[in-house]
């Protein structure tokens, strides 16, 4: 009688896959550490240095070649502020631009690890990537749900215009902006996974997802969840928007209610406290303020400083948080071009645009090989997050993000490929 016997993993592969599937629980776990101690312990930072080198050394298996250009790309965006660490000495600094190389790179390891593992077992690598999502999505809900009662942190800080102490949460997070982007990475893939196949389980992620975007009040996270839940089931249903046509022509109904609920809210919202800062923000910036929540200002003043105290070769280099933080009281203006162009010069601005170019060529080869498949959600979200590092920031600059982002473009990469390997 035969029987069919599931494949065993490496004693490896297995080991990054439970590090990959548990790290958002020790990003809390950071938070609660901080919350009852008032110190910060680099628990966090430790699991996911750990989670790098494992995926280091998997991919000297099959990668070795591409690693040699990645430690090459390392050194070429460490050169300007290896720079001014020598002309002054900021090794805080030094170590801030090293650890921000390391981000940047963490999401295409991530990447290429996933890819490998696609190649080598597919129908494992599908799994593992579902439980991967499903546990991070029931974790930073379950955070912003005690984030809701009152526990952790509060998503904006008291200042001169926000005093509220409680005006949004974070949970037991510590950034609310990356982790807006974190929750569009897992909505895109859970809508992506459940539209064709399972309508109510669409509509739970959809209401979870708002009721956490809601609960950090980001413009990111509420935005941006909305436009993943429009596009995603129109680019799956590209073939037979016909038979849904009921479903969109309440489209303008629900958009022309959510105009007159605005309406109504308009004076409670500029009666707040947040409402008073957007009004001061528009008076003195205008609309792009508003949009930008003045980072472009930040970005200005701090390619001023830059022009001032450093040389046009170096500024090519890039100064790096090591000189750029000597002048400057917001050396990270969270716009993530301009941050990486004045970081790292052009080798992190290219790095920028060819890192969104490869992931948005090959999601939309990925979504011709399978339209109703995983990789129309890959391709919407890829386009939101690119929209979000231009205006928001925090996301190739992430620390959170980068896991479950990477290795879901590597598992499309796949797909990708089978697309390239059928054209003549």
């Amino acid at each position: 009688m035969n029987q069919t016997t599931t494949p065993r993993l490496p004693l490896l592969d297995l080991i990054i896959l439970l590090l990959a599937k548990w790290y958002l629980l020790v990003d809390a776990g950071n938070g609660v550490l901080l919350s009852f101690s008032g110190q910060s312990v680099p628990l966090s930072a430790l699991y996911k240095s750990t989670l790098l080198l494992l995926l280091l050394a998997a991919l000297l298996r099959e990668q070795v070649r591409g690693l040699l250009w990645l430690m090459a790309l390392v050194l070429l965006l460490l050169a300007g502020p290896f720079y001014s660490l020598l002309h002054s000495g900021n090794s805080s600094g030094f170590a801030y631009d090293a650890g921000m190389v390391l981000k940047l790179l963490s999401p295409l390891l991530a990447a290429l690890y996933f890819f490998q593992f696609s190649k080598r077992s597919p129908e494992l690598a599908k799994q593992a990537l579902q439980q991967i999502f499903l546990f991070s999505f029931a974790i930073l809900v379950l955070n912003m749900a005690l984030g809701r009662l009152g526990f952790g942190f509060s998503a904006y800080l008291p200042n001169d215009y926000l005093p509220d102490l409680n005006l949004g949460t974070k949970g037991y997070f510590k950034a609310t902006n990356e982790l807006s982007a974190l929750l569009l990475v897992l909505t895109g893939y859970l809508l992506a996974l459940y539209w064709p196949v399972a309508k109510f389980k669409f509509v739970v992620v959809l209401v979870l997802s708002l009721f956490a975007a809601s609960s950090m009040l980001t413009k990111t996270g509420m935005a941006g969840v909305l436009l993943l839940a429009f596009f995603i089931p129109l680019l799956q249903e590209k073939d037979s928007w016909w038979r849904y046509r009921k479903q969109l022509l309440w489209l303008p109904v629900l958009l022309m209610s959510a105009v007159l609920l605005l309406t109504w809210q308009w004076p409670v919202l500029l009666a707040s406290s947040v409402g008073q800062k957007l009004q001061l923000v528009y008076q003195q910036q205008g609309l792009l303020g508003v949009l930008l929540s003045s980072r472009d200002q930040y970005a200005l003043d701090n390619w001023n400083l830059s022009a001032v105290y450093f040389n046009d070769w170096h500024r090519l280099l890039g100064i790096g948080h090591t000189g750029l933080e000597l002048y400057s009281s917001k050396a990270l203006a969270e716009i993530d071009p301009v941050d990486l162009l004045l970081w790292f010069g052009i080798a992190g601005f290219g790095y920028f645009l060819c890192w969104f170019a490869v992931i948005l060529k090959q999601s939309w080869l990925g979504y011709q090989q399978q339209p109703r498949g995983l990789a129309a959600g890959v391709l919407v979200l890829n386009m939101v997050l690119l929209l979000v590092a231009t205006m928001a920031g925090h996301t190739l600059t992430s620390g959170m993000l980068w896991i479950p982002w990477g290795m879901l473009n590597g598992a499309v990469w796949l797909y990708s490929q089978n697309r390239q390997e059928q054209q003549p």
